[in-house]
């Protein structure tokens, strides 16, 4: 009997540390997620002394690195990593670049403590409306010293914004580049994020009305050019540059993947009819995405960002996780990068209810009519 009751509570303490390993790895781990993320974007393996945030161990590509410093800005311990890429990508503005703009940024080879331009981006426009978002998402953290700074860059925000608007079109629509005159959904999704963030910058960081008027204006262009050109009516869904095919949801990217540009950059309201049909297709066409089960290698972040603003907390737990398991777990090995980091901290940021960027009085969120 003693042996019985013995081997009984052997099996239930098993039982128990084997339903307690379990529970591990099918838990969303927010805080942990952020830290250790955090940790790998400011590890030298990821970043350089003098603030520069790295794609590859041999490769600077600044649209990505602004999105890993947004990332970067939900964890106070970080600010001053997020302060050094801003001075980092401030330094290397062209005055004029190739194109004749002023204050693009080029992407940058690395070779030991050498950086050396490409004398070429992948666009001029996403670059900076990033550049500029990131700058609102420090403001937003109330840091004293951040908002100091910030304060600081009105000149170079001003150049900045002027990208944009010196790229965008009679319809609205900004181009990739000026040598690749190509009218993307994903980059003007981004252009009226930036473009509205930049007045929100006039407005509280600079107590600027008529700056901040200024650029609601453009952003205004930038949304009325992507309700009326890159919105499909016959299909109910977005271009995926203008003048393209009609989009195929059984391509991943960029038909499929784009369609959720508009509201995670406030195209769209995540309660909106247009966004909650979209985000519906999508999960139709790639129901096991949270899985990581589509064709591309890199885990796409961005769409468990999408799904947190449609309050899919049940996709993005499980997206969550297997990320935990796949690169969390194992010092996120290659093709993890700093673009999917900044993501991935934002996500678990949100699903803790630090909801602020997704929230501000810009307009953001604007409702199809």
């Amino acid at each position: 009997m003693a042996r019985m009751k013995s081997g009984f509570l052997a099996m239930w303490i098993a039982c128990l540390l084997s339903f307690s390993v379990l529970s591990w790895g099918q838990t969303p781990r927010y805080h942990r997620n952020i830290t250790a993320t955090a940790n790998w974007i400011t590890s030298s393996a990821s970043s350089l002394s003098d603030g520069a945030i790295l794609y590859t161990s041999t490769e600077i590509v600044p649209y990505y690195s602004n999105l890993a410093a947004i990332g970067l800005a939900k964890t106070p311990a970080h600010y001053p990593q997020v302060k050094a890429w801003m001075e980092w990508y401030i330094h290397h503005l062209n005055y004029p670049d190739k194109w004749g703009l002023y204050c693009t940024v080029y992407d940058y080879n690395v070779s030991g403590t050498t950086e050396t331009p490409t004398n070429d981006a992948d666009s001029t426009d996403s670059y900076a409306a990033t550049f500029v978002s990131l700058a609102w998402a420090y403001w937003q953290t109330g840091d004293a010293d951040a908002q100091a700074y910030i304060k600081t860059l009105r000149y170079q925000l001003d150049c900045i914004g002027g990208v944009m608007v010196q790229t965008q079109q009679s319809n609205g629509l900004t181009w990739a580049k000026p040598d690749y005159q190509i009218q993307y959904l994903m980059d003007n999704c981004e252009v009226y994020k930036g473009l509205s963030d930049l007045a929100n910058l006039f407005q509280y960081a600079f107590n600027d009305s008529a700056g901040r008027d200024w650029y609601n204006t453009y952003a205004a262009k930038e949304l009325k050019g992507i309700r009326s050109v890159l919105w499909d009516s016959a299909h109910r869904n977005y271009l995926t540059y203008a003048g393209a095919p009609p989009t195929n949801w059984k391509v991943w990217y960029p038909d499929a993947t784009a369609q959720l540009f508009p509201v995670l950059n406030g195209v769209l309201s995540p309660s909106d009819c247009r966004a909650r049909d979209l985000y519906a297709t999508f999960n139709s066409k790639w129901p096991d995405w949270p899985s990581l089960k589509f064709p591309d290698s890199f885990p796409w972040v961005l769409v468990s960002g999408a799904a947190a603003l449609m309050g899919d907390t049940t996709r993005v737990n499980h997206y969550i996780v297997t990320i935990q398991d796949k690169y969390v777990k194992t010092g996120f090995p290659w093709p993890w990068y700093c673009a999917e980091a900044g993501w991935f901290i934002r996500v678990n940021n949100y699903m803790l209810g630090e909801r602020t960027e997704e929230t501000v009085e810009r307009g953001v969120g604007t409702r199809e009519p």
